[in-house]
């Protein structure tokens, strides 16, 4: 007896268990466990697309950061260096035109006024005969 209970209790939960099994939709457990798995996989994606672009816009600013310091030292540098080419030339230049000076101080000391003086009258005969020609060539073109 105790054998047949124990076939129809068995029976009973398998019967029960096919109906219950039979019930469920097994297309709605398979759609749960694909959108449970796809969402699960799109988190991990996410965070890691979210933690690459952090990465990629961390390097991007250390890299502008040094493209700036060193566009900075090289403007310095080149600022720098074009200064100085500058204050070498007035420098050169004014020792050059002190020197003209003290040599026509010099010439004017010496006594050789008359020499200055013919100097300056033949720069000023040059620039007389200079001016006359502009003036000649200008009439020409002018008159035709």
């Amino acid at each position: 007896m105790k054998k047949i209970i124990g076939i129809i209790v068995a029976s009973s939960v398998l019967l029960g268990a096919g109906t219950m099994y039979a019930k469920s939709d097994p297309a709605a457990n398979l759609s749960n466990w694909y959108e449970h798995s796809f969402q699960n996989e799109s988190d991990k994606l996410g965070a890691a697309t979210g933690s690459g672009l952090w990465k990629t816009f961390s390097n991007v600013k250390i890299f502008v950061s040094e493209a700036k310091h060193t566009f900075d030292s090289s403007l310095t540098s080149f600022t720098t260096k074009r200064a100085s080419e500058a204050i070498s030339e007035i420098e050169r230049y004014q020792i050059e035109t002190e020197n003209r000076l003290n040599q026509t101080v010099l010439e004017i000391k010496d006594g050789n006024l008359k020499v200055y003086a013919k100097k300056a009258n033949t720069n000023e005969d040059i620039e007389e005969d200079v001016e006359q020609s502009v003036e000649e060539i200008l009439e020409d073109v002018l008159n035709e």
